[in-house]
C-alpha cells in the first residue's frame, strides 16, 4: 500500500476524493482509507483538504459511537392516509445535507424538475450532471463539498462497525443516498497480528473497496506545523535534534495488511487515471508536473492493486510511451515549452531519437510554411532551440547533420536559420 507523509498524503487523498466527480457508475467511488498512529494529523490534514475546496468536514468519532446514533432513531408517525409508518430521525449531519440538497434543488428548479417531486426519499437528488458540470459547480462555489471523515472506524462496537461500513460503502443511509458533492474519507488505526490496538478486523471484500493509505509521522512536517502554530521554542529545538522522539516506531503500531489486484480495483485504477485530466484546476502548477503527477498516480496504483501489480502496471507504460511528435515541440499552447521538457525528461534514449526523427520529418514538410510566418517564426524558433538544448552532444551532431540537408524555398541554411550557428560551428563545439 502506499506510504507516505502527511504532506504527500493530502495530495493523494485530494486526488481520490476528487476522482469520483468522473465516475460514471452510481456503485463505483473511491473512498479513501487513512491507516497511521494516534496523534499524527490524519483529521486536521482532512479539514485542510475541505478548506481547499471551500467547502467544509464532518468528522465523526467512530469509537465514540452508540447503536443507531448514524442509521438514526426510529419514531412512529400517521401518513396522509392516516396509516401509521415508521421512519428515522437520521444523523444531524445527514439532515444538513439533505436541507442543503433541497435547497439547490428549488435554486435550479425547471417544471421538468417540479414534475419528477414523487415524494421518495431522494426527491431533490441532481446526481445526474456530467463531469465537466460538477467540477464547474465546485470550482465556481455553486456548491459546497462535504467531506465525512470518519475516524477510528475499527474501533468501534461491532453493531455501529456495521451501520458505518454500509455508510461508506453505499454513500447511503436508510434509504437517502448522498449527493455527488458528499465525499467519504475513513481513518483507521493500524490493524495486524502484532498490533496493540484493539480493533475490528475488516475482510478482504471489504477492504477491496476502499483505497488504503498509510500515513507516518514525518518530523520536517510536524516542526513546520509546530512553528505555524506558536510552539514553544524549546520543544521545536529538541524535536530538530531529537527526530526520533517525536514518535516511537514499533512493529505494534504498524499495518501489515497488504493490497492485492481485483477486478474492482482495477476499475478504480482507471477512474485515478482517466480523472487526473479533469482535476488539474484543483491542484498548484508544481503539483501538475509530470513527474508528483507520476508520482502520485504511482502511489495510488499500488496502494489499491499491490506493489508487484503496480511495478508491472508502470513498466508496461514506460514501454508504450509514445516518442514526441514534431507538432508537439512547434505548439503555440506550449510557447515556454515546459511541457515538452517534462515528455523529454520521461524518455528514454531510442525514443529521444525517435523524437528528434520526428522533428526533423516536420520541418522538412512545412519548412517553407513556418519560414514564411513572419510573425510565428521567431517563436518557432525558440521552440526549437529549447528542443536542441535539451538534447545530448551525440544526438545534437545527428540532429544538425540532418537538418542541414534541408533547404529553404531561396535555399537558406536550416540550421544557421534556426540556431543562429553553422553546421561547422557546432562540429567544433561539440567536439570540444
Amino acid at each position: 500500500m502506499a506510504k507516505t507523509n502527511i504532506s504527500k498524503a493530502k495530495r493523494l487523498i485530494k486526488r481520490s476524493i476528487l476522482a469520483n466527480l468522473v465516475s460514471e457508475k452510481d456503485d463505483l467511488f473511491i473512498t479513501p482509507l487513512l491507516s497511521g498512529s494516534h496523534g499524527i494529523g490524519k483529521s486536521q490534514m482532512i479539514k485542510t483538504i475541505a478548506k481547499e475546496l471551500n467547502g467544509y468536514c464532518i468528522t465523526i468519532e467512530g469509537g465514540m459511537l452508540k447503536e443507531g446514533e448514524i442509521t438514526g432513531i426510529p419514531y412512529q408517525y400517521k401518513n396522509s392516509s392516516n396509516e401509521i409508518e415508521f421512519r428515522f430521525l437520521p444523523y444531524y449531519a445527514i439532515k444538513q445535507i439533505q436541507d442543503e440538497e433541497k435547497r439547490l434543488f428549488f435554486i435550479n428548479m425547471t417544471d421538468e424538475k417540479m414534475f419528477k417531486l414523487d415524494g421518495s426519499i431522494n426527491q431533490y437528488a441532481n446526481n445526474n450532471l456530467t463531469a465537466s458540470q460538477k467540477i464547474e459547480a465546485i470550482k465556481h462555489n455553486y456548491v459546497t463539498p462535504v467531506i465525512i471523515f470518519i475516524d477510528e472506524i475499527n474501533r468501534c462496537e461491532n453493531a455501529v462497525y456495521k451501520e458505518l461500513m454500509n455508510f461508506l460503502l453505499t454513500k447511503s443511509v436508510n434509504g437517502y443516498k448522498l449527493p455527488w458533492w458528499v465525499f467519504f474519507v475513513g481513518a483507521m488505526n493500524p490493524s495486524s497480528q502484532n498490533s496493540v490496538y484493539n480493533t475490528n478486523e475488516m475482510d478482504p471484500a471489504q477492504l477491496d473497496r476502499f483505497l488504503k493509505i498509510k500515513v507516518y509521522s514525518d518530523p520536517k512536517d510536524w516542526l513546520n506545523y509546530a512553528k505555524n502554530n506558536m510552539f514553544e521554542d524549546s520543544i521545536t529545538k529538541f524535536i530538530e535534534s531529537n527526530p526520533n522522539m517525536l514518535f516511537v516506531k514499533s512493529k505494534h503500531t504498524e499495518d501489515d495488511e497488504m493490497p492485492t489486484p481485483s477486478p474492482r480495483g482495477w476499475e478504480m485504477v482507471n477512474l485515478l487515471i482517466k480523472s487526473e485530466p479533469y482535476l488539474r484546476d484543483f491542484f498548484t502548477s508544481e503539483e501538475n508536473t509530470l513527474r508528483n503527477v507520476k508520482s502520485d498516480l504511482k502511489m495510488l496504483i499500488t496502494s489499491k492493486i499491490g506493489e508487484d501489480a503496480g511495478i508491472s502496471f508502470f513498466s508496461s507504460l514506460d514501454e508504450i510511451l509514445e516518442p514526441i511528435k514534431g507538432e508537439e515541440v512547434f505548439s503555440q499552447t506550449d510557447p515556454d515549452s515546459k511541457h515538452l521538457k517534462e515528455r523529454m525528461n520521461s524518455l528514454n534514449d531510442a525514443k529521444i531519437i525517435q523524437s528528434m526523427m520526428n522533428v526533423i520529418c516536420y520541418i522538412q514538410y512545412h519548412t517553407d510554411e513556418m519560414y514564411d510566418k513572419k510573425l510565428t517564426f521567431r517563436i518557432n524558433k525558440k521552440q526549437l532551440e529549447t528542443f536542441f538544448n535539451l538534447l545530448d552532444s551525440s544526438t545534437k551532431l545527428l540532429f544538425i547533420t540532418n537538418l542541414s540537408s534541408i533547404k529553404t524555398h531561396d535555399h537558406k541554411d536550416l540550421v544557421s536559420l534556426y540556431l543562429d550557428k553553422t553546421k561547422e560551428e557546432f562540429k567544433i563545439e561539440l567536439s570540444k
